[in-house]
């Protein structure tokens, strides 16, 4: 039965392109996004649904240093490399890349980027998505939209990056996300909307924030991002802008959306990530170099 309830259905395009550092050591990133292929303990749904711990490898975002524990020769949609993230004390003031989304931990979290546009930061429909809504973040690829994950939105709350220690979040976010967006002079007092995931333990009409992924151990561990196509709502084009959230859609509609895109996940022989570990602090304190950017 239908609720009658309006939420959202959003396609996320970020950058779709994959680091491949020259060497095994890879800085804080300073330059454009892109995507890392990542190995982190969590937890995950295997294709039959049951809930499962193990070290999994995924697709995601990870501008904060990371080590390269394996290449592999360039074939596809392939990742080229397999990075295990971790984060240190930033040292420098000067611009660093943000990671959002941030799905590390208890709640993923979708904090800044699309939300506002021009140089007056003006704020975009962006921070307007109402619990229940669905945002898929991914990239297109060969003319596919091509996820890297999934987020359900639980709850909304206004904040500012300058005033980051304020959040009920963990240190590694406050640094490596909101302390990144602090870095941009031109956002560091700016209004964002910090969306917090819905959790497989804490679902939304049935619905939860995943990444798809793999077992570390599986025979054939590394993956291309898998398509999904979900007539009317994901279009493959739409390389830039956000599409769908000025578009209200009955809670059911969006619900069913969400399950296609699971589904398509699952039968790209994926696990769903439900929970990753959030990387692990390291010291001494990480020298972010002088940058000319500033801006995301």
């Amino acid at each position: 039965m239908s609720t009658g309830k309006s939420c959202f259905f959003v396609q996320f395009p970020h950058p779709g392109g994959e680091h491949n550092p020259p060497t095994d050591t890879m800085p804080w990133n300073l330059d454009d996004h892109r995507r890392k292929f990542l190995r982190a303990p969590g937890r995950y749904l295997d294709t039959d649904g049951r809930p499962a711990s193990a070290e999994l490898v995924f697709w995601g975002e990870w501008e904060p240093p990371s080590r390269v524990v394996q290449r592999w020769p360039k074939s596809g949609r392939l990742p080229r490399a397999l990075h295990e993230p971790y984060w240190a004390t930033p040292l420098g003031t000067g611009f660093r890349q943000n990671t959002d989304p941030w799905i590390w931990g208890e709640n993923m979290f979708y904090s800044c980027c699309k939300q506002v546009v021009g140089p007056e930061r003006r704020p975009t429909s962006m921070q307007s998505l109402s619990p229940g809504s669905v945002i898929c973040f991914g990239s297109t690829v060969d003319r596919q939209f091509c996820v890297d994950t999934v987020l359900v939105v639980a709850s909304a709350e206004p904040f500012v990056a300058a005033d980051a220690e304020e959040l009920h979040a963990n240190d590694a976010f406050i640094a490596c996300t909101a302390g990144s967006i602090a870095s941009n002079p031109d956002d560091v007092d700016v209004k964002f909307t910090l969306y917090r995931g819905a959790t497989i333990d804490e679902p939304i009409n049935g619905m939860y924030s995943f990444v798809p992924a793999r077992r570390a151990d599986h025979k054939t561990p590394r993956f291309p991002r898998p398509h999904i196509s979900i007539r009317g709502l994901i279009n493959p084009e739409n390389r830039q802008s956000t599409w769908g959230s000025k578009r209200p859609l009955d809670l059911d509609a969006v619900r069913n959306a969400w399950i296609a895109a699971r589904e398509q996940v699952v039968e790209a022989e994926l696990v769903l990530a439900v929970s990753l570990d959030v990387p692990p602090r390291e010291q001494p304190a990480a020298p972010v170099a002088a940058s000319a950017r500033n801006r995301c």
